[in-house]
């Protein structure tokens, strides 16, 4: 395992990134035979063109890249060593694969929403397939001390196969409650899904007679400044009748007069 993988890793017991396996603090050593001929290897600058010995590439780092930055997120560091921590192990916007990728579950996820994709419908389904393998397996198997599933390991100790044994039936029961639970919030899903439709189409029937009653409304509100008109206009004709005086006498219209005088 790299040192930085190493060095990232608090207490006496190291894990492995690619296989899992642990392995105490004592056991490992540096292989410096191994550290000298990789000072020879070409290299290809990450963030430049570039190019020379692994031996050379950290006096090129420090003098042109001193304050790298993560291409995903725009954080700056101090050195390439902080940002390649920085991508393998925290940054959110990363995109990693998800650790069921060996059984089958290989979609790519950026870190942020590993959660969520964690609850998803496709992740539960390859967990549960790979519990129950397990469980098979481990069952099956109990007596050789073989293992054969997504992970691969062989001379396994009985005492640490009854041990995983257990935690694959703990993790089956949970499965299976996660699993009634998904159930009981799709019914839920479901009851609230026909509610929101219902009231959807009470809420049209509403706008529609809301509609109604306005255009009645406004019926009724132009009958009355019409009616209103029409008062005014019968008040005005009653107070001209009223200045005009009446004392009893009555005026006779006579027509073409000069005939009937002549």
């Amino acid at each position: 395992m790299c040192q930085s993988c190493v060095s990232e890793q608090s207490g006496n017991k190291i894990t492995c990134a690619d296989c899992g396996e642990q392995t105490t603090q004592e056991k490992l050593l540096i292989d410096r035979g191994f550290k000298n001929d990789m000072q020879s290897l070409s290299i290809i600058c990450s963030f430049c063109s570039w190019t020379g010995i692994l031996k050379t590439y950290q006096s090129h780092l420090d003098q042109n890249h001193s304050n790298p930055t993560c291409d995903s997120c725009d954080q700056k560091f101090n050195s390439v060593n902080d940002l390649d921590r920085h991508k393998l192990f925290s940054c959110e916007k990363t995109t990693v694969v998800c650790p069921l990728k060996q059984c089958g579950c290989e979609e790519m996820v950026l870190r942020l929403r590993l959660a969520e994709h964690y609850i998803s419908d496709q992740h539960q389904i390859v967990l549960a397939k790979f519990v129950r393998q397990m469980n098979s397996i481990l069952s099956t198997n109990i007596g050789n001390h073989s293992l054969i599933g997504c992970y691969q390991r062989t001379d396994i100790d009985a005492n640490e196969l009854e041990k995983i044994s257990r935690t694959m039936n703990i993790l089956s029961d949970d499965i299976k409650i996660l699993a009634d639970e998904l159930e009981r919030l799709a019914i839920e899903r479901d009851q609230i899904h026909n509610k929101l439709q219902s009231f959807i189409q009470e809420s049209t029937i509403l706008k529609k007679s809301i509609e109604e009653q306005k255009t009645c409304i406004d019926g009724i509100t132009l009958n009355e400044e019409r009616t209103e008109q029409d008062l005014s206009s019968l008040e005005q004709n009653l107070n001209t009748m009223n200045l005009n005086s009446y004392d009893g006498t009555f005026i006779w219209k006579i027509t073409n007069v000069e005939e009937k005088i002549g």
